[in-house]
């Protein structure tokens, strides 16, 4: 049996060299082949191809023309591509317009989300070794159930924990004595308010904030403040201010140790100056016993790689956690710096999410908008296929070969692949910083930002094989003899069925977000009409200074002269966002290992009553002076039934260490977001000293007038200080923050989705008219009406949106109601929305193919029969 080298090899080997080498060393290679096969097969193959690739070398290579005809992609072809391509762009601009335009449309969403998604994983992530930045939690169990708090003891010692390298600790707020007037140089009775943090030393040695000029460690001295670019520029124009000394609230000085780089807006933590443990201390006046008591938020930083089970096995260590902390049943939790801006829930002890759930949420709407996009293509490049058939079937009868067409198509498509990213690119960066602010963060990434133009690219690659790989080689099978006489069908223009099935998952991606945006709408529109159980309207919060609130009898009797004032007071917390619970709570009868939750707001006189709060039963607190060392309070009856006190007026409870008297039960409200259970509550009344903000209620109607009166009122007492003030409104709208930009990007997101969709149905809407033109025809010659030729056409549609709809409707139905059950009270799943989009979508199509088939339909059915 006759011996042959692998074939393969010799190909290749007649591939690579010149024609004037080849027959030697092709010889040669044979010559030795036949010697060393005589003595094994196998080797002599070996050594055959050790060969052929021996003579791989450039001088071996054979030169190629500049213009290799043979090939099938050449310069010349490409060229000839280009010019196809534009003219037929040209010669069907609605066609065109409507291919780029569907396409860009669905890239430009596709964009914006992805910088959206860049922008949230990025935070926190700038930090050097931000893997190895831990942010301690604390977990606090109450009767078998846990509550999580992102803070931990400022007093924790991590000194037994060899792993960690450093520990800081960073007391934040939005409030006095975080949030400070600071007067610019030069200007003494204007006043700026900017926050800042108190911290520890290790404030810049932990987290990547840059020091670009003074002490790289500025909270080592007690006296100093370290402040940013911004607050530099604010106080001190061009000025440079290190060394300097400047008051703090007006009645402490520091000196100015540092100026750090702003903070990005990726970064969890945002301050404008920092100040050391030692000023926050006399800011409070506390003792360190009594500041000992606080949880503030605390960072470790390891020295090495450690995970995050052992680093929390260690913290709950009896060295970490005190037995103190253990007797409140307190147990800490490291979590990752990088984990905790997507995922902050927290439920029975255990991460469930947060904002991440919308981040993965919008991903897939990306995606889904993008496939529409690409469908959107797909269908009008075969849709349009029959009006280069001719083109084709001419190419093929003069020799042009199958493959040669293909990568004519797929040439085309990646030309208007192109052009379309190069648009959406272009449109993203102009709308970017509109975008931005639909979705209120500061997005500082672009789309040539990091890795982002790989991805672009990469992207730009795979849709341009996805768009054209189907197009092409359909229009590449057509047989040249059926085109040229005419007798195409659906098996030579394309399947028709596959045409139909990518319009069903068009519309399914359709309906979806259009039936989860209703569901969205409709629970937003739910929390924001609900019942609170207080009322929030027509009134104002002001952030006091000290010294007004010691006037405040006089700067409440000065308001109540207006008559658009109805009344004021003020608390220690918003009602509408009271933050943590409070454990501390006992009374009699109450288990000694019972930890039972409860809201706790420290308040004066008439402030239910300016919240609208009802008395139900007993009095409310009344301004005259208490007569009894015991503090009055008022508890609802959610709390009431919670502590088993049939009769509780006259009752003692004790909030901590404070002895307290029940005096009335008032009715039940919420004090957080409706994602949240409602916790009893109990209002006890407070010195005024001890209370952080003014609640003013005014008449409906009356905003600008009682503004001006509150305005006037306030600059007669404190003519030296800005007013800060938040309408009640705009707070409770903050939190449900993040459900409101995630309407904002649905809504969006859906009218985008809505428009491909139709640009979809009007292009298998044209595609079936010009395949039905003779058939209409025809029936309009043996007395069809119009109405049933239109029926004809929406025929074709009517199963493809009920599949749709029967595809959609269970994921939509899943999807939501999953988001529903993130909120501990919501609507029903209004089923009506399902049945107003599926006749919504049915409409629209109806209306399309009326648009679209009322020319043919009316036209003279001769004139239609005798055309080609």
């Amino acid at each position: 049996m006759k011996q042959y080298p692998p074939d393969w090899a010799l190909k290749f080997l007649r591939w690579y060299c010149r024609p004037d080498l080849l027959e030697e060393i092709e010889g040669d290679a044979y010559e030795l082949f036949s010697r060393k096969a005589k003595e094994s097969e196998r080797i002599a193959r070996l050594q055959f191809v050790w060969n052929v690739g021996r003579f791989f070398r450039l001088k071996n290579i054979r030169k190629r023309s500049s213009q290799n005809y043979n090939s099938t992609i050449s310069t010349a072809m490409i060229k000839n591509i280009f010019k196809i391509f534009l003219r037929n762009f040209i010669r069907q601009p609605g066609h065109s317009f409507l291919t780029i335009f569907g396409l860009s449309a669905g890239f430009t969403s596709a964009f914006l989300i992805l910088l959206w998604l860049a922008h949230e994983y990025s935070f926190d992530r700038f930090h050097a070794d931000n893997e190895k930045i831990f942010k301690v939690m604390t977990h606090v169990e109450a009767d078998g159930s846990y509550q999580t708090y992102d803070i931990a003891s400022c007093l924790i010692d991590v000194s037994s924990v060899p792993e960690i390298e450093k520990l800081v600790g960073v007391s934040t707020g939005n409030r006095w004595p975080h949030e400070l007037c600071f007067r610019p140089e030069g200007k003494p009775n204007e006043c700026i308010y900017l926050s800042g943090v108190y911290a520890n030393e290790n404030l810049f040695s932990v987290f990547n904030f840059p020091i670009i000029q003074g002490d790289p460690n500025p909270l080592k001295q007690n006296a100093s403040i370290a402040i940013s670019q911004k607050m530099a520029a604010l106080l001190f124009g061009s000025t440079v201010p290190v060394g300097k000394t400047m008051m703090i609230d007006g009645s402490r000085e520091v000196t100015i140790a540092s100026i750090f780089e702003n903070i990005p807006a990726n970064s969890s933590l945002q301050f404008d100056f920092a100040l050391s443990y030692d000023i926050l201390k006399k800011q409070w006046g506390t003792s360190e016993e009594q500041f000992g008591q606080n949880f503030f938020n605390m960072y470790v930083k390891t020295q090495s790689d450690v995970s995050t089970e052992q680093l929390t096995k260690k913290l709950n260590d009896i060295r970490v956690v005190t037995e103190a902390l253990k007797a409140q049943k307190i147990s800490y939790q490291a979590y990752p710096i990088t984990d905790w801006h997507l995922k902050n829930k927290f439920e029975g002890g255990k991460n469930t999410g947060g904002r991440i759930e919308y981040v993965v949420l919008f991903g897939i709407v990306g995606i889904l908008i993008a496939i529409m996009a690409i469908i959107n293509y797909v269908n009008m490049a075969t849709a349009r296929a029959t009006l280069r058939a001719k083109e084709i079937g001419i190419r093929k009868v003069t020799g042009a070969m199958r493959g040669t067409i293909a990568a004519q198509f797929m040439s085309e498509s990646f030309f208007i692949v192109l052009l379309s990213t190069l648009l959406s690119s272009f449109t993203t960066q102009l709308v970017l910083p509109f975008f931005s602010r639909l979705v209120g963060e500061p997005i500082s990434l672009t789309i040539l930002s990091g890795w982002i133009p790989i991805y672009v690219l990469a992207f730009l690659i795979v849709v341009a094989l996805l768009a054209g790989i189907y197009p092409s080689l359909m229009m590449s099978s057509y047989q040249p003899v059926r085109i040229l006489k005419n007798q195409l069908s659906s098996s030579t223009t394309g399947s028709q069925g596959f045409r139909k099935g990518l319009l069903v998952v068009q519309l399914s991606i359709s309906i979806g977000i259009i039936i989860f945006s209703g569901v969205l709408y409709y629970q937003l529109n739910y929390v924001t009409t609900k019942n609170l159980g207080f009322d929030r309207h027509n009134m104002i919060h002001i952030e006091p200074t000290y010294p007004l609130l010691k006037k405040f009898d006089a700067f409440k009797n000065e308001l109540l002269k207006n008559p658009s004032i109805v009344g004021l007071s003020t608390s220690n917390s918003n009602p509408l966002s009271s933050g943590g619970s409070n454990t501390g709570v006992s009374w009699q009868g109450k288990s000694p290992d019972s930890r039972v939750e409860f809201k706790t707001i420290g308040c004066i006189p008439q402030f239910p009553e300016t919240i609208g709060l009802k008395i139900i039963e007993g009095k409310s607190f009344e301004s005259k002076p208490s007569d009894s060392v015991r503090t009055e309070a008022l508890v609802t009856e959610e709390a009431m039934k919670t502590m088993g006190l049939k009769q509780p007026i006259g009752e003692e409870i004790k909030i901590g260490e404070a002895t307290c008297v029940i005096i009335g039960i008032v009715n039940d409200f919420h004090t957080e977001s409706l994602h949240a259970v409602r916790l009893p509550v109990i209002l006890f009344r407070t010195p005024i000293e001890q209370t952080s903000a003014i609640y003013i209620k005014y008449q409906p109607g009356t905003t600008q007038q009682s503004m001006a009166a509150i305005n006037s009122v306030y600059k007669s007492f404190e003519p030296s200080y800005t007013m800060r003030y938040n309408f009640q409104d705009e707070t409770f709208d903050e939190s449900y923050k993040t459900e409101i930009v995630a309407s904002r990007l649905v809504t969006l997101f859906t009218i985008i989705a809505l428009v491909i969709a139709i640009i979809g149905i009007i292009s298998l809407a044209t595609f079936n008219m010009l395949r039905k033109t003779k058939e209409i025809g025809i029936r309009r010659v043996f007395g069809a009406s119009v109405m049933q030729a239109l029926a004809l056409l929406f025929n074709e549609f009517s199963l493809i949106v009920l599949l749709a709809m029967f595809i959609a409707a269970p994921i939509a139905w899943y999807a939501a109601d999953h988001w529903l059950q993130g909120f501990a009270y919501h609507t029903a799943m209004p089923w009506w929305i399902f049945a107003v989009t599926l006749a919504g979508i049915a409409g629209l199509i109806a209306i399309i193919v009326w648009l679209q088939g009322m020319r043919t339909i009316s036209a003279n059915p001769t004139k239609t029969l005798r055309s080609e």
